[in-house]
């Protein structure tokens, strides 16, 4: 066979560059159609639930998968979330009915996988909001007596301990933590934190305090009978504000809707709730009490107290106590309440607020 020389200049730069391309696809091994269909049966969208639809714990959820172009049809589809398979379908329409089935409220992730005849599969992502079908019950108390408190203490945690109030305070300059005679408001300890550190919630574990400040990212753990500084540790949130714990974890809010739980010893985060009633997400969650399973908690700029169920995050109890702020208290957030502490010999809860000159014992009523 003869060749004749060809000269690739006599080609334009169009020319040439169309060759090399037919040269190197004519090299390339063949894809079979079967290769192709199997990489376009991926292309699926979720329809419905859009993401971050409101939904209430009781409702059923309308799920609806759908193609962006022909393919072949799956053989089913899973649908899970806190890694638990809610849903399964094998029909080829792929709208799916179910109730959901969870631990937690807030926000939920749901993963759906679509599975193939040929054994690809394919993730799906979206994310909806669970909240409580039912109100949070109206709860009441009783007034049972009332101790003096420092005016001057801008009150960011309170926790009883051996008989002793135990007091967090904030404000730059001013933040301190206390040991309090209960019944005569006398400070039998003190301990002061530095001028440029804010202090926030407190809280006992296996007879250590833990102390949080505001936004200086920083905690601290002291022994609870002399106050003296075991270690500092780093707050793993922006800011810090309510702290207490449940005898296995330390439970920190932050200002949002999430109570962050973390280990004593590393500080690691090990679980978090997103706190929830009936009608939305709750923000401004500040000062905590753990009590049997509850979290008591300050809501900032409120005039109630929230129960809320550790293991949920539901909303379960409201105890409006707009009625007992002293006379004469400036209606600003400087004078807020803030401050529960739960006295478990008593079954008693002690209440107070930012620069209270009192601090209230109450019972409270389901």
């Amino acid at each position: 066979m003869n060749f004749i020389p060809i000269s690739l200049a006599y080609f334009k730069p169009v020319t040439l560059i169309t060759l090399v391309f037919a040269f190197v696809f004519s090299c390339s091994p063949k894809t079979t159609n079967k290769q192709n269909k199997n990489n376009y049966t991926r292309n699926y969208q979720i329809i419905s639930p859009s993401v971050d639809n409101i939904y209430s714990s009781a409702d059923t959820i309308h799920f609806i998968v759908s193609p962006l172009i022909d393919t072949l049809s799956p053989d089913s589809i899973h649908i899970t979330t806190a890694g638990k398979i809610i849903a399964k379908e094998t029909s080829t329409d792929f709208k799916i009915l179910c109730t959901l089935l969870i631990p937690k409220y807030g926000h939920q992730n749901l993963r759906l996988k679509v599975f193939y005849a040929d054994s690809l599969s394919q993730i799906l992502t979206s994310r909806i909001i669970v909240l409580p079908d039912e109100s949070p019950k109206i709860l009441n108390y009783k007034l049972l007596g009332k101790t003096p408190h420092n005016p001057e203490s801008f009150t960011q945690g309170l926790f009883f301990f051996e008989g002793n109030l135990f007091e967090g305070t904030g404000q730059l300059g001013k933040s301190k933590l206390m040991k309090i005679d209960p019944v005569s408001g006398e400070i039998l300890l003190e301990r002061r934190l530095e001028n440029d550190l804010f202090g926030e919630g407190i809280t006992i574990h296996k007879n250590k305090i833990y102390q949080l400040t505001y936004k200086s990212m920083l905690g601290f753990i002291y022994d609870y009978k002399t106050f003296e500084l075991i270690r500092e540790f780093d707050l793993q949130t922006a800011e810090g504000w309510g702290l207490t714990s449940d005898g296995n974890s330390l439970i920190v809010s932050d200002g949002s809707y999430v109570l962050y739980f973390y280990d004593p010893v590393y500080f690691s985060q090990t679980n978090q709730l997103e706190v929830c009633d009936n009608k939305g997400l709750i923000n401004n969650l500040n000062e905590l009490e753990y009590v049997d399973g509850q979290i008591w908690a300050n809501v900032y700029g409120e005039k109630y107290i929230l129960q809320i169920d550790a293991k949920s995050g539901k909303v379960t109890g409201k105890l409006n106590l707009a009625d007992i702020i002293p006379d004469g208290i400036p209606d600003n957030y400087d004078h807020v309440l803030n401050g529960i502490a739960f006295h478990s010999e008593k079954n008693s809860y002690f209440i107070t607020g930012k620069l209270w000159p009192v601090l209230y014992e109450i019972k409270i009523i389901p």
